[in-house]
């Protein structure tokens, strides 16, 4: 059943009308091609969820009859907020749809000492645009429960100010001895967590100093140095396994 998200935060009932417009009215109508009488679902940015009938089109809207509600029970129950060091060519974009698949509350693109790209603030409004659009298909195609929002590029100081304000926080580091995420997700109390990959080039040691610096640790995925555009699916299915299984 197709699904749409909408931050229309009213608490809809049963034979209740939600009203869709815009981008979605017209991939219901003319991409899908969808009928009165076909079902989709329609969830909220309060986690509810409707299953709906089409009831009729409008040129611009469609017409949803609510025959079911639910709360949405697909979100993780920690919070994870991934800071992403920015990378060349689209391997930004399999991070974040993986990175959605796999529960990533929100995503902070990173530029870095060793960023191979840099991105000056026109590019840079366009492809937040287009990273928030693949974030928003990954959230339809695996059923999420919210759409994770990709911000705005920020800078590496920035990003360890950030960091800080989640309960768990540590930077992924191909040559750190300390911690591991095993340890870190099993000996600590959480409901959210923040964690940083580096670029293709990897972290400079001033990053790491700026780091130490603000009381972020450095940790180790184990002994073998992962890809930028695989280390965050890593932490993300090692925090999946630790929280929900």
């Amino acid at each position: 059943m197709p699904k749409f998200f909408t931050d229309d935060l009213t608490l809809y009932r049963e034979n209740d009308y939600i009203d869709i417009s815009g981008a979605d009215a017209h991939h219901i109508s003319r991409t899908l091609r969808m009928k009165k009488g076909d079902r989709v679902v329609v969830t909220s940015s309060n986690l509810c969820e409707y299953e709906t009938e089409i009831e009729g089109f409008t040129n611009d809207s469609v017409r949803l009859l609510i025959k079911r509600v639910t709360q949405n029970a697909t979100e993780p129950p920690v919070k994870a907020t991934l800071f992403q060091a920015l990378t060349k060519g689209d391997k930004m974009d399999t991070i974040i749809q993986k990175a959605v698949e796999l529960g990533v509350y929100e995503i902070y693109p990173v530029e870095c000492d060793r960023c191979v790209v840099k991105i000056d603030d026109k590019k840079g409004d366009k492809k937040i645009e287009r990273w928030n659009r693949i974030s928003l298909e990954a959230a339809k195609q695996c059923g999420r429960g919210t759409v994770p929002k990709v911000h705005p590029i920020i800078d590496f100081d920035t990003c360890t100010s950030l960091m800080k304000k989640s309960d768990l926080y540590f930077i992924c580091y191909e040559t750190s001895e300390n911690n591991n995420p095993k340890n870190l997700f099993r000996n600590n109390t959480f409901s959210s967590v923040s964690f940083f990959i580096g670029p293709e080039g990897g972290i400079s040691p001033l990053e790491i100093e700026k780091s130490h610096n603000a009381g972020i640790e450095d940790i180790t995925l184990g002994k073998l140095i992962l890809r930028t555009e695989t280390a965050s699916g890593a932490v993300l299915s090692m925090l999946l396994y630790e929280t929900q299984f």
